[in-house]
């Protein structure tokens, strides 16, 4: 019988690992990234850089960014905190599919699609210690597929800065536009400072990671 398991020949190991318990980086070989980091002791990483952060693919818990930022500054989209992008909006009633002007504009512009769903949020959240507050009375945490969809998503983008949305909305002071893609949530936090017990694997894609002195093993994927 034919084998077709892709963890037979991609499963942690089959492409290299390293063990350290001294504080300094690992980088991985050309072409590879670390996909897993199992802690044989309790660690505190300092070092954590996904392969793809922000933009143009996933996000992987990271140690970096600017944590005081609000949710709409322009370019903190780390950790799967603020979306792919975040904007503030005016104070008003905007009916289903008419005009709503982003006071931040998407950098590149392409990041915002026809689509995207969006969480309307208090704009003034920073990743580092406030909540959002996701206003769901008039976006609902979205369920994506099945008999019980929900959620508000972009009809039309202009490609500048106005979107049209599903479903009527009223924005309070300072409240913002989270969008969502295949690729970004919302909601994470940094790891600055988080200690992982021994014994724990954690699965991503990074390209640098720097623990503390305590052993770890990183392992190596495509």
């Amino acid at each position: 019988m034919g084998l077709n398991s892709t963890n037979a020949a991609w499963g942690f190991g089959q492409m290299g690992s390293v063990y350290t318990d001294l504080d300094q980086v690992i980088i991985p070989p050309k072409d590879h990234v670390i996909v897993a980091i199992q802690f044989l002791a309790a660690n505190t990483p300092t070092v954590m850089v996904p392969e793809k952060l922000d933009q143009n693919g996933p996000n992987f818990p990271a140690i970096s960014g600017s944590t005081a930022d609000h949710v709409d500054a322009a370019g903190n989209n780390y950790f799967n905190f603020n979306g792919v992008w975040a904007s503030e909006i005016s104070d008003a009633t905007h009916a289903a599919n008419t005009d709503i002007t982003l006071e931040t504009p998407a950098v590149p512009t392409n990041r915002i699609k026809v689509g995207d769903y969006v969480l309307l949020v208090n704009g003034d959240a920073s990743e580092a210690d406030t909540d959002m507050v996701i206003d769901t009375a008039d976006t609902p945490y979205p369920i994506y597929n099945g008999p019980n969809k929900q959620g508000v998503y972009v009809t039309d983008y202009d490609g500048v800065d106005k979107v049209k949305l599903s479903a009527a909305i009223t924005s309070s002071s300072d409240q913002a536009l989270v969008f969502l893609d295949p690729y970004h949530g919302a909601g994470g936090t940094s790891v600055a400072s988080q200690e992982f017990p021994a014994g724990t694997t954690i699965y991503g894609r990074w390209v640098a990671f720097k623990p503390a002195a305590a052993g770890v093993i990183c392992y190596f994927g495509k």
